[in-house]
């Protein structure tokens, strides 16, 4: 006796990894406009400045890319994020410890994040 192979279902439009990679992303993007809101009380203007700009972009890029996925918005966020990488020895703000590791950290999220999204933007 041989059994009908079930009905074909359909793919849902919502994933589940690209859903839990885009909140990775965008949790990545406030807390680097977290970060600057810090760093601008403790005096380290040009940390804060550098992890505002950031930020901001991430969410907004973050925020366009839900409306229709585009691959030029990842790979801008993967650019923010490799900026974001480097800013503590670019700018010469390396001295201070915090920011240097919120930006390492948060800029290595942000480059994750988007990779994640562009490879799975082309699987489908």
């Amino acid at each position: 006796m041989s059994r009908a192979d079930p009905a074909p279902t359909q793919s849902p439009t919502w994933r589940t990894d690209e859903i839990l990679v885009s909140i990775l992303q965008y949790t990545a993007g406030i807390a680097l406009v977290l970060t600057a809101w810090v760093l601008a009380f403790t005096d380290h203007a040009r940390a804060a400045g550098s992890a505002l700009l950031p930020g901001l972009l991430i969410i907004m890029l973050y925020g366009a890319n839900q409306i229709r996925f585009r691959a030029v918005l990842e790979r801008t966020v993967l650019l923010v994020g490799i900026w974001t990488l480097v800013a503590p020895w670019a700018l010469g703000f390396a001295a201070n410890d915090g920011a240097t590791w919120a930006h390492v950290v948060l800029g290595s999220l942000a480059v994750a994040s988007a990779t994640a999204l562009l490879r799975i933007a082309r699987r489908s």
